[in-house]
């Protein structure tokens, strides 16, 4: 993949973002609305229309790319500023499994990362990861995870303090039963990582360490 074939993020888009944070009310957005636009929405559409693309052929899978949205759902928040300051896009099979585990890319003002995984497991999809870990597939999970981990990724937190019933404490893989989801990430070095050339292929290395994790999770759910 050449740098040609996606827009890419500028030092613009962290511009706006950072800025964004040192203002976060609705008529700052209003007001550099065509900054927003320009520097962070186009970019954005552009370059996970690219990366849908280049992840289909990876994984042999129909992606369809998400957009998450810049404002924030403050509802039931007690912060009510209107707007993140981060932009994160997702890719996800188009077949929607039970819990179907997506390719996913971040950027703000303080980090760049990608990553893959499923947040929260269906009831259905928790009750096959615990027979599957509980089995021989736990010894293959917990390999994958620790080279992950070796190569400098870093793992989602458990979400259980307590073992689900039928792990015991001395279980080999009792960390990975006090998950109700599951997700690995590499981090890039900083923010400008997202505005150096080759962007798109840097995140596709990455993307292929984390590929036999994918596949764990979407043959799962």
């Amino acid at each position: 993949m050449t740098d040609e074939e996606h827009a890419g993020f500028t030092g613009e888009t962290l511009r706006f973002l950072s800025d964004l944070r040192d203002n976060n009310t609705r008529e700052w957005f209003r007001e550099h609305g065509e900054d927003y636009e320009a520097h962070v929405k186009a970019p954005a559409s552009a370059f996970a229309g690219t990366m849908a693309v280049a992840l289909e052929a990876m994984s042999g899978t129909a992606l369809k790319p998400k957009i998450f949205r810049i404002n924030r759902d403050i509802r039931f928040s007690k912060d009510k500023t209107p707007y993140n300051t981060h932009l994160h896009m997702a890719w996800l099979p188009a077949d929607d499994g039970m819990s179907p585990p997506a390719f996913m890319f971040g950027l703000s003002p303080d980090y760049c990362t990608v990553g893959c995984g499923v947040f929260e497991f269906a009831a259905p999809v928790l009750e096959a990861y615990r027979q599957a870990i509980a089995g021989s597939a736990g010894d293959d999970l917990g390999a994958l995870l620790a080279e992950l981990e070796a190569g400098g990724c870093r793992l989602s937190e458990p979400a259980l303090k307590r073992l689900p019933a039928g792990f015991p404490a001395d279980h080999p893989w009792a960390e990975l039963a006090l998950r109700k989801g599951l997700g690995a990430w590499c981090d890039f070095d900083g923010p400008e990582a997202a505005t150096r050339p080759g962007l798109a292929d840097r995140c596709l290395e990455r993307f292929e360490k984390l590929m036999p994790l994918w596949r764990f999770l979407y043959e799962l759910g």
